[in-house]
This record gives structure tokens, C-alpha cells and sequence, in this order.
């Protein structure tokens, strides 16, 4: 897989990502030029998942924004180096977010260890990489959408793509793309492209961590909307403050010590505060929001519409 869009730096488990995306969105906008939808599914969407590399987690089109990977949404199971395939994908299915749920045979290659059932992240349209910075870049364009964006999907992802990386100290990172492991391993890149990558590897992890923290507490404050409890939790994240405990943790080290570190080594990061039922209430009527807004402009762009969204449908 390209680990990163400004370099070269390849993981060999996983698959080459871009060109085949390029490809399977090149030939839906062929076919949404005829106004219609294609007839025979022929899109596909892979990439990976981290913490570390995630193996055996479930990933899906989430065609009903639930966050849930239902029998029938296109699936695949990671395999080595986290890597995922979707094939056979309609223009529309390529237009929806991806969803990543460990099972109980879920391992994290950092470690070797079970992550366990439970975790959830999520990824918007056309990803090649799922992970906590993918899960916030996700939620923020449903926010965008919910309070009555008239954006195009392609575009508010690269919106919110830009301001998180900027927060991270980032640049110009595509986050939905970005491989942090590879890139910090890598022979090619240079000490501060894989300081930074090391650096935004662990930010990730610790923001895993708080998902998996918070997530269930959540879920018990409201059992009959797990799905509100889930982006009230992700709204509670704080990327920019995780990255600047890491700067401070990891500076007063030397550069080769930095780019080989471990989330232990990070002090003083504190974990979010549990989302109130209020918040949780709020994010439920987002979440109806933003649903309806995407399926809106899913519907007009695999079908070649203009409507609120417009666009070719490339994400």
C-alpha cells in the first residue's frame, strides 16, 4: 500500500490501494455520466487498519450511516498488515463510510495481542486507511452535513482532512490515507518524516484507547441508541491535545529514540469526560441529520444528479 500521498514508502502485506481506487472511481464517474447507476457492481475500496496493524476485524460499507456492520453491507475481515478488500461495490456503495468492528479473534501485530470484540472506528468514503484520525475526520463532515453544509462529500472531507492534520502538525497529510507504521519503518523516509509518523502512530493509539474506554460507558448511559453514544464519545476527542502531551513527552528525547517510542513513554495525557445524556441526545438528532443529508447526495451522485451535494461522486 502507498503509505503516504507525498512519498513512495510501500507495506508490503498490504495491497496497492491508490491505483485501483483511482481506477474503480474513474470508471464510476464513466458510468454516472449516463445518468444511472452501474448495472454491474464493479467498484472497489481497500486499504488498512491500525492501532498497530489490525488482523481479523471486520470492515463494511455502512449503507445506513448505523455504524454497525449489518449481514447484508458489503464486508471483508483484515488480513495480515491490517489490510481490507471490498470488491464488487455499486457507484453508491463507493460513496458510503467505512466501519471497522474488532471481533474476539482481533490482534494487534504491535503486540501479538486480542484487542477483543467491541472497538469501532469508522473512515469516510474512498479511505485506504481506518483509524482514530479517520473515526474524527468522519464525524466531523456528518457534523458539517448536519448543520446544513451544502458541500460536496469529496469536499467536506478534505476539509475536515486539512483542519486535523493542521492541528496535528501535520501539513498536508491525507489522514485517510496515511500509514504511519510503514512510514516510520521505512528505509526511504527521512528522520523527521518518520519522527512525525511515530508520533502520529501513538497519538492514534492513545485516541484508540479512549474510544475503547469511553465507548461502553457511554453505551450503558443509552442503551437504545448505541450509535449516538458512539459519535458522542468521538466529538469528546482531543487530537491536538493528545499530540502536544506526545511533543512534550518525546522532545527532551534524541531523534532516533523519538521515531522508535511507545505510547508508555507518554505523561499527562488525560482522558476525556464521559458524554452527558445531553450530549448524547444532541448527537442523536445529528445523526438523523447528517444521515439523511448523505443519503441525498449518495442518491445524486451514483446517479449522475446535481441536487444539494452535485459532484462526480469521487471521494
Amino acid at each position: 500500500m502507498k503509505a503516504l500521498d507525498h512519498a513512495d514508502y510501500s507495506h508490503s502485506p498490504a495491497v496497492t490501494v491508490s491505483v485501483v481506487l483511482i481506477a474503480a472511481f474513474l470508471s464510476a464517474c464513466s458510468n454516472n455520466s449516463s445518468g444511472s447507476s452501474s448495472i454491474t457492481p464493479e467498484g472497489t475500496s481497500e486499504g488498512i487498519a491500525y492501532d498497530g496493524y489490525l488482523v481479523n476485524a471486520l470492515v463494511c460499507i455502512d449503507r445506513d450511516l448505523d455504524k454497525v456492520c449489518d449481514p447484508a453491507e458489503p464486508s471483508d475481515t483484515t488480513a495480515a498488515g491490517g489490510a481490507f478488500e471490498l470488491n464488487d461495490l455499486t457507484d453508491a456503495e463507493l460513496l458510503w463510510p467505512l466501519v471497522l468492528e474488532t471481533t474476539n479473534d482481533t490482534v494487534d501485530e504491535d503486540d501479538g495481542s486480542n484487542v477483543g470484540a467491541g472497538l469501532k472506528l469508522t473512515a469516510p468514503a474512498g479511505s485506504q486507511a481506518i483509524s482514530a484520525l479517520s473515526t474524527i475526520i468522519q464525524s466531523r463532515i456528518e457534523t458539517a452535513l448536519a448543520q446544513g453544509s451544502t458541500g460536496t462529500l469529496a469536499t467536506l472531507k478534505q476539509q475536515a482532512n486539512l483542519q486535523l492534520a493542521q492541528e496535528l502538525g501535520a501539513g498536508n497529510i491525507n489522514l485517510t490515507n496515511y500509514d504511519p507504521i510503514a512510514t516510520k519503518t521505512s528505509g526511504l523516509a527521512d528522520n523527521v518524516t518518520r519522527e512525525l509518523a511515530a508520533k502520529l502512530h501513538i497519538v492514534n493509539q492513545i485516541l484508540i484507547d479512549q474510544i475503547a474506554f469511553l465507548k461502553p460507558r457511554a453505551e450503558s448511559r443509552a442503551p437504545n441508541n448505541p450509535r449516538a453514544a458512539y459519535g458522542a464519545v468521538i466529538k469528546k476527542l482531543n487530537a491536538e491535545s493528545v499530540k502536544a502531551r506526545v511533543d512534550i513527552s518525546l522532545d527532551v528525547f534524541a531523534i532516533e529514540d523519538r521515531i522508535t517510542a511507545t505510547k508508555d513513554q507518554i505523561v499527562g495525557v488525560l482522558m476525556p469526560a464521559d458524554p452527558t445524556i445531553a450530549e448524547i441526545n444532541l448527537q442523536a438528532d445529528e445523526d438523523e441529520a447528517a444521515e439523511a443529508a448523505i443519503r441525498s447526495r449518495v442518491n445524486d451522485d451514483a446517479t449522475g444528479g446535481t441536487g444539494t451535494g452535485g459532484g462526480t461522486g469521487t471521494q
